[in-house]
């Protein structure tokens, strides 16, 4: 749903299902779109209103980050890292996720060393550190990131 406008979402996320379909119901925006689009969205929201506190949590913070990157940046996730991550073997990134959760709450420097610590890095092909790396820099460190 990130080509939603960041208000619109942050306010239906934190809206009640009840109150999420009188929203849609009544807002024209939504009315307006295509109804494959509107299935997509209420999909989406059904999705997000079955996820745990900490899951919604993990989410919102990446919504944060996408917010702040530059458009260029996210060209670059959607076109580069986005496909790269889908093609990794299920088994594959779940090794750089359980990565991707040490390095969470680190600062940068501490973030850094273990980036460049061999036995942090140990089983990871170049192309999975490469992965790490990319991602560690964007703070994405949620349950499924990208995807």
């Amino acid at each position: 749903m990130l080509d939603l406008p960041p208000r619109w979402l942050e306010r239906v996320q934190q809206m009640s299902p009840a109150e999420q379909d009188r929203f849609l119901a009544n807002n024209e925006r939504f009315r307006n779109l295509p109804p494959q689009r509107q299935a997509q969205i209420r999909h989406r929201l059904q999705m997000w209103n079955n996820l745990s506190p900490e899951q919604r949590q993990s989410l919102l913070e990446r919504q944060q980050v996408w917010q702040q990157m530059s458009p260029d940046q996210q060209r670059y996730v959607r076109q580069t890292l986005l496909p790269q991550w889908q093609n990794l073997p299920k088994p594959r990134r779940q090794v750089i996720l359980k990565k991707l959760h040490a390095l969470r709450g680190l600062d940068d420097s501490e973030r850094a060393e273990k980036l460049n610590d061999e036995s942090f890095l140990g089983g990871l092909n170049p192309d999975d550190r490469n992965m790490l790396r990319e991602l560690s820099n964007l703070r994405v460190a949620g349950p499924e990131p990208l995807g």
